[in-house]
């Protein structure tokens, strides 16, 4: 399972919660749960055009980050341009990812969730459907990227995607 496919898990599960089958009392609670793979599928798929389409690894780019404007920015270092409407999310989906397993309060409320998920589904579009990459310019951005040490603050040790 690459990072795509993990990452339309990630958003099936949010869409499943958000639902009266997955949510039938309601529960204001579970929105966090959501929240959190919302902010996973967003993660997973910038993590699956670093990976899949542009050829990059832990040799050359620091994955295990959750920080999706660090990510963001790693893509865009190969000339991908990451649609506005994911960009404006970025830090809040950041926040969403440590707040909803940690926090006490609500991390967002049901309007930002849908229209996150709304977003996604358009993004996943976007990747699928408009990123051309030359492998050729890639190689060469590769080549320079080498032995450049990416840091981004978020050294987190904890083993996850």
């Amino acid at each position: 399972m690459n990072y795509h496919d993990r990452a339309k898990a990630d958003i099936d599960t949010a869409k499943l919660i958000m639902s009266p089958i997955g949510n039938p009392a309601n529960d204001e609670g579970i929105y966090d749960i959501a929240s959190y793979h919302v902010q996973q599928a967003y993660e997973k798929e910038i993590k699956y055009i670093l990976h899949d389409i542009c050829g990059a690894d832990d040799s050359t780019r620091k994955f295990k980050i959750h920080d999706i404007p660090a990510l963001i920015g790693q893509v865009e270092e190969f000339g991908i341009t990451i649609p506005d409407y994911v960009k404006v999310r970025a830090e809040d989906l950041t926040d969403w990812e440590v707040a909803s397993r940690y926090g006490g309060n609500m991390v967002a409320d049901i309007v930002e969730i849908k229209d996150a998920i709304t977003h996604f589904d358009r993004f996943v579009d976007f990747v699928s459907n408009e990123i051309d990459i030359d492998k050729e310019d890639l190689d060469t951005v590769e080549l320079s990227k080498k032995d450049e040490v990416i840091t981004d603050g978020d050294d987190c040790d904890y083993d996850t995607v």
